[in-house]
């Protein structure tokens, strides 16, 4: 009788292991609003008026850019809130309401649409 119940119970931890789904671990997403190219300024004495009505250096000019769709593999660094350059590349990314502090961080970059809210989606680690 033992030996019946001990079979049941092993059945029963296969059956149920076999139906359990196996998802990517994925801590955040982040929404891309959009892709910048960056181009460095002819004139380092280059100035910037801002919205707010001071006049600043300017670093790095970026210029709105468009991907093929696919889904990429790439190193992202926090540049400021809401912008992420790609290491190894001149391209920056825009993205929405996204709090993650990547310094080098290898992320899933999914590229979906060139129009609307969202144009693709940030996953990382």
């Amino acid at each position: 009788m033992k030996t019946v119940s001990y079979l049941l119970l092993i059945m029963t931890m296969i059956i149920t292991t076999s139906f359990t789904s196996k998802k990517l671990t994925v801590s955040n997403t982040c929404d891309i609003s959009n892709f910048y190219k960056a181009v460095e300024p002819n004139d380092r004495d280059t100035k910037v008026l801002t919205s707010s009505g001071d006049i600043e250096d300017i670093d790095v000019i970026l210029v709105p850019t468009k991907l093929n769709i696919d889904t990429y593999k790439v190193n992202l660094t926090r540049k400021a809130s809401n912008l992420y350059k790609v290491e190894g590349t001149d391209l920056y990314i825009e993205t929405k309401y996204c709090y993650e502090y990547a310094t080098y961080q290898e992320v899933i970059l999914k590229f979906t649409s060139s129009y609307g809210y969202a144009k693709g989606t940030l996953y990382f680690n």
